[in-house]
């Protein structure tokens, strides 16, 4: 029967130690690693409200009212992953959204829009939180998020970089 040598052992146990400390590492580094799979932030923006006579934004008009955010804010993950926070959206003179109820978000990139998520609702006081997904191409220069009202993805009550 032959026995490894103590050198051997000492050997082979720096092996196993040194793979297990590269191996996590170049795994981080080929994106599969459980920080990566979030897919990294390529926005993160505050949110303004939209005027009637303001810009359109990749063939999407704004709200035919005007719209104020108390405070609010976009951000977007290069895995598609959509998060919109907003506080006080409402129609100034009215002091409430009105008749909307809903939000959705749409996300622009390359000058078009890419996608647009799920609605979730907004309260009376014009507060929602909304966390949903779409699409995303491999570039995604200067993106943005509109915010649109009742799910309809032809208009903006809100945006980013207004």
């Amino acid at each position: 029967m032959h026995r490894p040598t103590r050198t051997a052992a000492l050997v082979a146990g720096a092996v196993l130690g040194l793979t297990t400390l590269v191996a996590p590492a170049a795994s981080a580094s080929d994106g599969s690693s459980g920080h990566h799979r979030s897919g990294h932030t390529i926005l993160r923006a505050d949110l303004t409200g939209s005027m009637p006579d303001g810009p359109t934004i990749a063939m999407v008009k704004p709200g035919q009212l005007p719209w104020v955010v108390d405070e609010g804010t976009a951000r977007v993950r290069s895995d598609g992953r959509v998060r919109v926070r907003v506080e006080g959206l409402v129609i100034p003179d009215r002091g409430t959204p009105g008749p909307v109820t809903s939000i959705s978000a749409s996300v622009v990139c390359n000058g078009m829009v890419v996608g647009t998520t799920m609605t979730a609702p907004l309260d009376m006081e014009g507060d929602a939180r909304l966390d949903g997904m779409v699409w995303l191409p491999k570039m995604c220069d200067m993106p943005m998020v509109l915010v649109n009202p009742n799910g309809n993805a032809g208009a903006y009550i809100a945006a980013t970089g207004l």
